[in-house]
Parts: structure tokens; C-alpha cells; sequence
């Protein structure tokens, strides 16, 4: 580790990653900005990751740390407690930083504006490595618009922020395996202004699940993100704040999250279950055809 402490630190929580975790090192080696640690966090894998971070902690200014499995959110907060960095950057271990990325967010955050956090653009990579997807940061200031209109809300491999304003803000909520992230940027709203740099600074690699996954498993992670998932958007449904547009954009996603239950009792041949999911889906939002096509099919059995 580093004699002194480092102005970043860069948290990488990994789960079953050892195909593509030594690809996110590197990214991180290869920055133009180098006073950092990289913060390596294993959620209780089962692949060949253990080895892989053994290799990885023979590395100077990497830190790896051990958890039983308990979700990306608290793999993060264990990550950031260790952390001793003015500023926190995170990186999912299957995406990688562009050899700029640090620089250009450092030089924004000890600029004169001073935002608590900042964010980039990004493009999502297929497996082939062709970008499938250039998404845009900042396209609209109402980061709740962003977050449920497709406005394109901060990726988090694209952040970076002040640890003082992650310990404000309370990090992650360890009881969300899914929009953990979301639920962070909402809240990180409320207390601080985001700024973003207009390039490219990270490509996100977009995942195919494997044959063979073990669908026992498959199930029970689906129902641990549909937990997840009702935590958060009821939480934001107790928001006073909320406008007309932010309602029906709420609604909409209440829509596909009854969509998603619908399936579900499908996969267990629940058919009356999953009508319900599916009425339920299109009361949250009429004007969807998805949630009628769901349900006609439903009646079939």
C-alpha cells in the first residue's frame, strides 16, 4: 500500500469477476492521474476470483478485502470505510475507465465550481467489442427525470465525488441488491450539485449470462431484485416533492416491476399470480401494451 494517503480512491467491488477483474485494474493503472489506491472488495465469489485478487494484491496501492456474500451496495460501503482518499471513484469490475478519466474529473472537483460530485459519458460495449450504446450524461438537470426517463442518470463507473459527502449522505443502502446506485444518486442530489465532462471517459461491458447458470440460484437473486427493487421505488414514491411528470414516470416503473413479478409466477406456472402482476401492471400505466400482452397471454392457462 501507499506510504501517504492518496487524493483517490477507487472502489471495485467484485462477484464471480475473474474473467474481466484484471482488465478493470489495469484500466486504472493505465490513468494519467496516478496519486490513487484501488480498493479491491470481494462479495463471497465462487469462480476463480479469490485467485485472481491474490495475484492482484501483490500489486502496489491495492488493498483486497474479503466479504461474505451480501450484495454490491454493501461490498461498496466496506470499500469506501477503507478508503482513505480525499475523493471516492468507483468502477464495477466488468467495466473499464478510459486513460483520462481521473484527470479530467480531478481538474473539475479543485476547479472553482467545486461540485461534490462528477460524471461522463459512456458507451456500452458488446461482447464482439462493438458500442452498442453512446450514452449522454447530463441531458436534463432533474436527475429524478434522468433517472426514470432515459435521460441518461450518472453510471456510477463514471463517478466520482467527495468521501466527506458519501459519509453525509449515509452510502449505500445494504439492503438493495439492485438500484443501490439509483438510491444513492437521489440522495447525493438533494445534498450537492453534480457536474459531468462532455467525452467518453468509460466503456461499460454489457454481460450475456453463461449456460448452465444454476437456475435455483437464477431464481432466488430474481427474487432478492424484486425486494430490491419495491424497497427503492417505494421509497421514492413517499418523496413530497413529486411532480406530475415525476409521477407518471414513477408509475412507469411500478409498471415494469409488476411486469417483472408477472413473470416470475410464470416461470413457477402461477397463472392466477401472474394476472394479478399483470392487472396490476396495467392499472401503474394504461397507455403500456406491454402489461395487456402479458396478461392475454396469462389467460391462456
Amino acid at each position: 500500500m501507499m506510504s501517504h494517503s492518496p487524493l483517490v480512491s477507487v472502489v471495485i467491488p467484485v462477484f464471480n469477476g475473474a474473467s474481466f477483474l484484471a482488465r478493470a485494474v489495469e484500466s486504472v493503472f493505465a490513468q494519467t492521474w496516478t496519486d490513487f489506491e484501488i480498493i479491491l472488495v470481494d462479495d463471497g465469489s465462487t469462480d476463480g476470483t479469490p485467485a485472481v485478487l491474490e495475484r492482484l494484491a501483490q500489486m502496489p496501492r491495492i488493498l483486497c478485502l474479503h466479504q461474505a456474500n451480501a450484495g454490491p451496495a454493501q461490498a461498496r460501503n466496506v470499500g469506501a470505510q477503507a478508503a482513505k482518499g480525499t475523493y471516492i471513484a468507483f468502477l464495477d469490475c466488468d467495466d473499464i475507465w478510459l486513460p483520462d478519466k481521473l484527470e479530467a474529473q480531478v481538474t473539475i472537483l479543485r476547479g472553482t465550481s467545486q461540485p461534490g460530485l462528477v460524471h461522463s459519458h459512456y458507451e456500452v460495449i458488446d461482447p464482439a467489442g462493438k458500442v452498442i450504446q453512446h450514452a449522454k450524461a447530463g441531458q436534463s438537470q432533474d436527475v429524478f427525470h434522468q433517472v426514470f426517463t432515459g435521460g441518461q442518470a450518472p453510471l456510477l463507473s463514471t463517478t466520482i465525488m467527495s468521501r466527506a459527502l458519501l459519509e453525509e449522505v449515509g452510502g449505500f443502502d445494504p439492503n438493495l441488491w439492485v438500484s443501490e446506485d439509483t438510491d444513492l444518486i437521489l440522495r447525493l442530489y438533494e445534498l450537492t450539485t453534480f457536474e459531468w465532462v462532455d467525452q467518453v471517459l468509460v466503456h461499460k461491458f454489457q454481460q450475456v449470462p453463461r449456460d448452465g447458470d444454476d437456475l435455483e440460484a437464477e431464481g432466488s437473486y430474481r427474487e432478492k431484485v424484486l425486494r430490491s427493487r419495491e424497497r427503492f421505488l417505494t421509497r421514492v414514491q413517499h418523496r413530497s416533492t413529486l411532480n406530475p411528470e415525476q409521477v407518471r414516470a414513477l408509475n412507469r416503473e411500478w409498471s415494469s416491476y409488476y411486469v417483472m413479478k408477472g413473470a416470475l409466477e410464470e416461470r413457477q406456472r402461477c397463472w392466477a399470480g401472474a394476472r394479478q402482476q399483470y392487472v396490476a401492471a396495467i392499472k401503474k400505466d394504461p397507455f403500456r401494451l406491454r402489461g395487456y400482452t402479458r396478461f392475454l397471454r396469462a389467460l391462456r392457462w
